[in-house]
C-alpha cells in the first residue's frame, strides 16, 4: 500500500513537472510569436493606396456630419412661405427621419453588406446622396423634402453599419487609431460647414451646396478595393489576394496576410444564418453586448440633448448668447478635441482615453446638474463651462473611441451582424432620448437630468476599465482570443506547436518517447 502511494506521488510529480515544463515552453512560443507578429507589422510600409482608401472609406462620414448640421437651416425654412408651409411638427419629424430611418435601415444594412459586400454597398449607397440633396433644396412640394430627408437618413444608416467595420478591416494595426477616427472627424468637419451654409445662404442655397462634396467622393469610392474578409469568407482567395495587393503594395506581406485572414474566416461565416449561429458562442457573444452596453450608455448620458438643444440649455440654465455662436462654437470644439484624439489615440491606447473621458464627461455633467438642482445665484457660467468640458471629453475620447471599438473589437465571425445591432439599439436609444428630452426636463427640471446623464457615463467608465481590453497594436486575428478562456487559447497552441515540432525534429520527439515510458514505467510500478 505504501509502495502504490509512494509511486502514485512520484507518478504526479513527473506528471505536474512535465506540465509546467511544457506550459512554460508553451507561454514563451506565444510571446515570441506575438513579438515577432508586431515586429513584422511595425516594418510593413504604409502605402499612398491605403492613405487614399482610407480616407475615402473615413470621408463618407461627412454625410452624417452634414445631416445633423443641415437642421440649422429649419428656422430660415420656416420663414420662407414661397413653396409650402412648414409647422413645429414638420420641424421635430424633420429632424427625427434621421434616427426613424437609422433603426429601420441599420439591420437590413448588415445583412446586405455580407450579401454584396461592404465597399460595392458603400458604393451603391453614395452615388445618389447628390441628387437627394438637390431634391430637397428645390423640392416643390413638402412631402418631396420629407423624401428626400429619408433617402438621406437611409444612406446615412447604411454608412454608419459598414464604414467602421470596413476601416478596420483595410488598415494596418499600427495606425488603426488614427484611421478609425477618420470618419468622426470628417463628421465634424461636416457638421460644421453645414452651421456656416446655414448662418450665410438661404436654406435652399445651403441645401444645394451640400451635395457639391458628394459628387467626387462617390467616384472616388471606386477606388477602393473590397474587403478581403469578406472576399475569403466568400471563397474569392484570388480576388482577396488582389484586394491585399492593391493595398499593401510591392513590397507588403501579402502571402502572410492572406493566411493570418484565413486562419480566423471561413466560408460558414458568409450568410446572415451562420454568423447567428456564430453569435450564440459567448465569445462571440460578449464584446457584442459590452460594445452594445456602451453605445447605448453614451445615449443615455446625454450626448444627443447635448449637440442638439445646446441653445435651448444655455438659456434655461441663465446664460444669454446668440444661436449662431452657440453652434458654431459647440462644432469648433468638437472638431478640435477630434484633431487631438486623433493624433494621440495610437499612442496612448484606446481603453486609459475612454475611460478618462467618459469620467470627465460625468463629472461635468455632474457638477453642472448640482449647481442647477441646488440654484446657487451667481454661477450661470458654471454650465456653459461644463457644457465646454463635456463637449472637449465627448470629441476626444467618447465620441470617436467606441466606433473605433466597433471595428476592432468585434470577431470576425459576427462583425457585420453585431455593427447592424449595435447601430440598430444606438439609433433607438439616441431616437427616444431626443424625443421625451423636453418632457422630461419639465418634470425633472434640468439639474436632475444632468446628474442622470452624468450616472450613465459613469457606468460607461466602469465598463471600460473592468471589462473591455485594450486594442492598440493588436491584429484583427488577436482580438478574435481576447474573449475566449485563455486555458483553452494556449491548450490549441500548444497542440498545433507539438505538432508543429514532432514532424520538424525527431530528436525531440524521441526524448518525447523516453519521458513517456519513464511515465508509464513508473505507473506500472
Amino acid at each position: 500500500m505504501a509502495t502504490d502511494l509512494q509511486s502514485a506521488s512520484l507518478f504526479s510529480s513527473v506528471a505536474t513537472k512535465a506540465f509546467l515544463k511544457r506550459a512554460r515552453s508553451c507561454a514563451r512560443r506565444m510571446k515570441k510569436q506575438n513579438e515577432d507578429k508586431k515586429e513584422r507589422h511595425e516594418k510593413t510600409p504604409l502605402t499612398l493606396r491605403q492613405v487614399v482608401c482610407l480616407s475615402v472609406v473615413g470621408g463618407t462620414n461627412f454625410l452624417n456630419g452634414m445631416m445633423s448640421g443641415w437642421t440649422a437651416v429649419l428656422p430660415k425654412l420656416q420663414d420662407d412661405t414661397s413653396r409650402f408651409t412648414v409647422t413645429e411638427d414638420d420641424v421635430s419629424w424633420l429632424v427625427s427621419l434621421t434616427f426613424i430611418m437609422g433603426f429601420v435601415i441599420s439591420p437590413l444594412a448588415g445583412s446586405m453588406a455580407e450579401h454584396v459586400g461592404p465597399r460595392r454597398l458603400l458604393v451603391v449607397t453614395m452615388f445618389p446622396v447628390a441628387g437627394f440633396w438637390l431634391l430637397q433644396a428645390y423640392s416643390p412640394y413638402l412631402w418631396l423634402l420629407y423624401l428626400g430627408r429619408a433617402l438621406l437618413a437611409s444612406s446615412s444608416a447604411v454608412m454608419y453599419t459598414v464604414v467602421q467595420p470596413l476601416v478596420a478591416e483595410l488598415c494596418p494595426p499600427r495606425i488603426r487609431g488614427l484611421a478609425s477616427v477618420l470618419p468622426e472627424l470628417f463628421g465634424c468637419v461636416g457638421l460644421l460647414l453645414s452651421y456656416l451654409l446655414a448662418s450665410l445662404l438661404s436654406w435652399d442655397m445651403a441645401t444645394a451646396v451640400s451635395a457639391a462634396p458628394f459628387l467626387p467622393l462617390s467616384l472616388m469610392i471606386l477606388l477602393v478595393p473590397e474587403s478581403p474578409y469578406w472576399l475569403v469568407r466568400k471563397k474569392r482567395i484570388e480576388a482577396a489576394e488582389r484586394s491585399l495587393r492593391l493595398l499593401l503594395g510591392r513590397d507588403g506581406r501579402v502571402a502572410e496576410e492572406l493566411e493570418a485572414i484565413r486562419s480566423t474566416t471561413t466560408h460558414r461565416q458568409s450568410q446572415v444564418r451562420d454568423q447567428v449561429r456564430e453569435l450564440r458562442k459567448a465569445h462571440n457573444v460578449i464584446p457584442v453586448v459590452l460594445m452594445l452596453s456602451v453605445f447605448v450608455l453614451r445615449e443615455l448620458g446625454g450626448k444627443g440633448p447635448v449637440f442638439n438643444y445646446t441653445v435651448y440649455m444655455f438659456r434655461k440654465a441663465g446664460v444669454r448668447l446668440d444661436a449662431f455662436y452657440c453652434t458654431v462654437f459647440v462644432g469648433v470644439a468638437r472638431l478640435a478635441s477630434t484633431c487631438v484624439s486623433a493624433c494621440t489615440l495610437d499612442l496612448v491606447g484606446r481603453k486609459p482615453l475612454l475611460a478618462a473621458t467618459a469620467a470627465i464627461c460625468a463629472v461635468s455633467e455632474g457638477v453642472a446638474g448640482a449647481f442647477l438642482f441646488l440654484e446657487v445665484e451667481g454661477a450661470a457660467w458654471v454650465p456653459l463651462a461644463s457644457v465646454i468640458v463635456f463637449v472637449v471629453g465627448y470629441g476626444i475620447g467618447l465620441g470617436p473611441i467606441p466606433w473605433v471599438y466597433l471595428g476592432e473589437l468585434l470577431p470576425t465571425p459576427v462583425r457585420s451582424l453585431g455593427a447592424a445591432l449595435i447601430t440598430f439599439g444606438y439609433s433607438i436609444t439616441y431616437f427616444t432620448i431626443n424625443f421625451v428630452f423636453l418632457k422630461v426636463i419639465a418634470s425633472l427640471g434640468l439639474g436632475l437630468t444632468m446628474l442622470v446623464f452624468g450616472t450613465a457615463n459613469l457606468a460607461i467608465a466602469l465598463i471600460v476599465v473592468f471589462f473591455i481590453p485594450e486594442t492598440k497594436g493588436r491584429t484583427l486575428q488577436d482580438m478574435e482570443k481576447a474573449f475566449i478562456p485563455q486555458q483553452v487559447v494556449r491548450v490549441k497552441v500548444g497542440l498545433l506547436d507539438e505538432d508543429k515540432t514532432s514532424s520538424e525534429s525527431s530528436v525531440k520527439e524521441g526524448k518525447g518517447k523516453d519521458e513517456n515510458s519513464e511515465l508509464a514505467l513508473l505507473a506500472a510500478t
